[in-house]
Parts: structure tokens; C-alpha cells; sequence
């Protein structure tokens, strides 16, 4: 146990406690980007991704379920009513049924990257396992694995109140047009699926799947195509072959040399050596 003086942190298996009495939160008590987080607030907060989009207001008490891979900040609904919370981060192996529902969750969850969950038995379950968890006998690992069951009972029992379509079947023609825009615009950029994700209003799992649904192929796997397919455009315009790879984001000029040969058959020095000859064919034409 990690005790402060506005923060105190338990830790039992893959389960992470931390209560913090008022904000400002300190970096080691905000919400895990990795983790699932059941957040009980004691003032209505407003929750946020790490681009500083706001997702919603959980209020005083309630109990919310924060996704992870969206980077979530706490911050204050009304500027002068400071707030403290008690959360709870979740990391796996989790036992049925928790495991099927946060490996599926329902789609209104993924579209707001976070859940208010309407349940008064799972908050007083919520807060009883809290409370037993601080304790400074700590926590029996059978008393852990059943509040998981019970955790993941209450939830399929709440998600068959809610959208019952897993992940949405499809990209919008209009969602997949953002992301494509997006990639085009940071071909040289990391592009990570998280980022994209979070563009698409889903997790990043769902994501890979509905963009494969969408395009046939992995973000990873169109993003190097494209960087493939304008190093074409840049070599034919003189661009030297390394200045290309960084320029596109490629790891080094190794990489980007397997990738272009592998795709196109020639290495890029080769190609660039024949569109120079190419252009210097027509001028003297």
C-alpha cells in the first residue's frame, strides 16, 4: 500500500486501488490508459481523452466505467467545487463472464469511451469491495475472484439494457473518410491505433476489425502502402531515397529499401536511378 497525504494506492493481483481525497490529481492517480477503471467521484466531474475532447459528466456518486486506450483526464465540472474520487483499475486475466463483456462491450459505451453505470446493487458492491480492499489485512485472493464474478454478472446485466450490437457492424462512409484523411495527412507520423481509434468513436480493438471490415486490410498494412505509393511520387521527383524513408516515417533506410523492393520489385535507388533517366530521355527528345 502507497499512502500519501492526499493519496493512498492498494494494490491486490490485477487490481489496482486508488483513492484520492482532492484534486489536483497527482500523475500516479489519474486513470491507467491500459486499464478498464471504475471511477466513483465525490463531486460531478467532467471526463476527457487526452486531446482534451470532453466525453461527458459523471456526477457526485455515480459509479462509471472508463474504456481503456483513450488517455481519460479528470477535471472539474464547476470551477470552484473541487472533487476527490475513489477508482479502481482493472488489468486481466478476468474470470466469465467479466472477461466476455469487456473483451465485447456494448457500442454506446465505445462511442462515449466511457459508461455510467445505473446499478445500485453494483455500487454498493463497488463500495463494499473498496473498502475491503483498503484494509490493512489486505485482500483474500478468493474474496478478489469473487468480486469479479459478481462484477461481471452485474454487468451483463446492464448491457442487456443498453445496445445490444457488440461494435457497430461498419465504418461510416464518413468516419472511415476521416480516418483516411487523417493517415494521409501524417503518412511520415506515427499513426497509432489508439489515435485512430479514438477519431473512429471505438475501441482500438473494434477498430482493427472494422477497418479490415472496411478497406480489406489492416491500418498498419494501409498506412505502409501509402507511404510506398507516394515514395513513388517523391523518388520520380528526385527526392533522394533516404531523404524519402525519413521524410515517410520509416525506421531507417534498411527498412524502407526491404519494403519498396518488396512491393515493387526494384530497390528505391534503382527506381529513383531510372526516373531520373526517364526524365532526362524526354528532354533531350
Amino acid at each position: 500500500m502507497t499512502d500519501t497525504k492526499n493519496v493512498t494506492i492498494s494494490v491486490s493481483g490485477p487490481l489496482r486501488l486508488i483513492v484520492c481525497k482532492r484534486d489536483p490529481i497527482p500523475v500516479k492517480a489519474n486513470p491507467s490508459r491500459e486499464s478498464w477503471t471504475l471511477l466513483q467521484p465525490t463531486a460531478a466531474v467532467r471526463v476527457c481523452t487526452a486531446d482534451d475532447h470532453e466525453e461527458g459528466i459523471v456526477p457526485r456518486g455515480s459509479l462509471a466505467l472508463l474504456l481503456p486506450g483513450f488517455g481519460h483526464t479528470l477535471k472539474r465540472h464547476q470551477p470552484d467545487t473541487p472533487f476527490g474520487f475513489t477508482a479502481l483499475q482493472l488489468d486481466g486475466p478476468f474470470p466469465e463472464p467479466l472477461l466476455s463483456i469487456l473483451q465485447h462491450p456494448p457500442r454506446k459505451w465505445q462511442e462515449q469511451s466511457f459508461a455510467a453505470l445505473r446499478s445500485q446493487s453494483l455500487k454498493q458492491l463497488f463500495g463494499i469491495f473498496t473498502q475491503e480492499m483498503a484494509h490493512q489485512d489486505g485482500l483474500q485472493l478468493m474474496t478478489r475472484e469473487l468480486f469479479l464474478i459478481l462484477l461481471g454478472a452485474e454487468l451483463n446485466r446492464l448491457c442487456e439494457k443498453e445496445d445490444r450490437g457488440r461494435f457497430p457492424y461498419r465504418l461510416s462512409r464518413s468516419t472511415l473518410q476521416l480516418v483516411l484523411d487523417h493517415m494521409e495527412a501524417h503518412l511520415g507520423s506515427k499513426n497509432s491505433v489508439p489515435d485512430l481509434a479514438k477519431l473512429a468513436r471505438c475501441t482500438p480493438d473494434h477498430f482493427i476489425r472494422l477497418f479490415r471490415e472496411a478497406t480489406s486490410t489492416t491500418p498498419h498494412q494501409y498506412l505502409i502502402e501509402r507511404r510506398l505509393q507516394r515514395a513513388v511520387q517523391l523518388l520520380s521527383d528526385g527526392e533522394r531515397p533516404s531523404d524519402v524513408a525519413t521524410g515517410l516515417g520509416f525506421y531507417d533506410a534498411s527498412a524502407f529499401t526491404r519494403a519498396f523492393k518488396r512491393r515493387f520489385g526494384v530497390p528505391p535507388s534503382k527506381y529513383a536511378q531510372e526516373a531520373y533517366d526517364r526524365q532526362f530521355s524526354k528532354k533531350n527528345v
